[in-house]
């Protein structure tokens, strides 16, 4: 009997020790495997986490390049803005001068207005510029030689200034009837037109002469050499219109003279000792002023300035 429970307690042991024994296998076993899956899920989450920190990298390195283009993007961007600035200046100063130019187009508009009221004004009204007198030979018409010159000069004032016009006066001596001196007078006028008609191409509006006659001595003067000389003539009176005279006083800058006091010249010397005298630049063109005036003042013709 008590070898039975001997070997039934022994038989209980071993297989109480075979049970733990078997245990232990399994949980080993039970550990490696779940190392070996903690070790997958490691490496797996290793390699995850590698390739997210590739990506992040990456798109880290994409989003600096595009910082940077963007940035250059921006630099660009200005300086094209500091370009506009400074056209939008240049622009402003262009518009600024432009301005300026227009207002001062506008006040020479107003002069120009100004001055053709003026020149309607006073279109009857005539300046003394010049003074010349032509002699003759006793009972001739033919004009000397050295008196041809004075023409000459007559005949430039007159195609310069188109609206200028020439008053002729002939004159004969005491000697002779007064119907022989009339014609002689009135032949000697139409010499001196005739020359400068042929010679210069001056137009007739632009000359009006009259024959004036015998030179009536003064009382108590007796008739000499000197004093029948001084008669055979033919006065020669040059007139500009104020307008054309004033055109000439603003482009040489002589606005402060006075024209009501000039006196004109005269020529009392006997025709050889008279001496040939220039006609002053109050009666040549003036082109700047004209380029001045608009286009309408341009178009002006002397007949709508009072000529005939």
């Amino acid at each position: 009997m008590t070898r039975r429970l001997a070997s039934f307690t022994l038989c209980i042991g071993m297989a109480i020790l075979g049970g733990a024994c078997a245990t232990k296998g399994f949980v080993d076993e039970r550990v490696g495997q779940l190392e070996s899956k903690l070790a997958g899920q490691i490496t797996t989450t290793h390699t995850n986490l590698a390739e997210r920190a590739d990506l992040q990298e990456k798109k880290l390195r994409d989003t600096a390049e595009r910082t940077g283009e963007n940035r250059q993007a921006v630099d660009v961007a200005d300086e094209r803005l500091r370009g506009l600035d400074t056209r939008v200046g240049e622009v402003d100063s262009v518009a600024e001068g432009a301005k300026t130019r227009a207002d001062r187009a506008a006040v020479l508009a107003q002069d120009a207005e100004a001055r053709l009221a003026q020149r309607f004004a006073g279109r009857n009204r005539y300046r003394l510029i010049d003074t010349k007198s032509v002699y003759f030979g006793s009972g001739q018409i033919e004009m000397r030689s050295q008196d041809v010159s004075e023409l000459d000069e007559v005949a430039k004032a007159l195609v310069a200034d188109p609206n200028a016009i020439l008053e002729l006066q002939g004159f004969a001596d005491s000697q002779g009837s007064d119907r022989y001196n009339r014609e002689l007078a009135r032949e000697r006028v139409e010499g001196v037109v005739s020359y400068l008609v042929q010679r210069h191409g001056i137009e007739l509006r632009q000359l009006r002469g009259t024959a004036m006659g015998r030179v009536t001595l003064a009382p108590g003067e007796k008739p000499s050499a000197e004093s029948l000389a001084r008669a055979r003539r033919v006065d020669i009176r040059l007139f500009s219109p104020w307008s054309s005279w004033e055109d000439t006083q603003a482009q040489s800058g002589d606005r402060a003279a006075n024209p009501s006091t000039a006196a004109p010249a005269t020529t009392s010397e006997l025709p050889d000792q008279i001496q040939p005298s220039g006609l002053p630049r109050a009666v040549l063109e003036d082109p700047a002023a004209q380029r001045r005036l608009p286009a309408l003042l341009r178009t002006i013709t002397p007949l709508d300035l009072g000529a005939k």
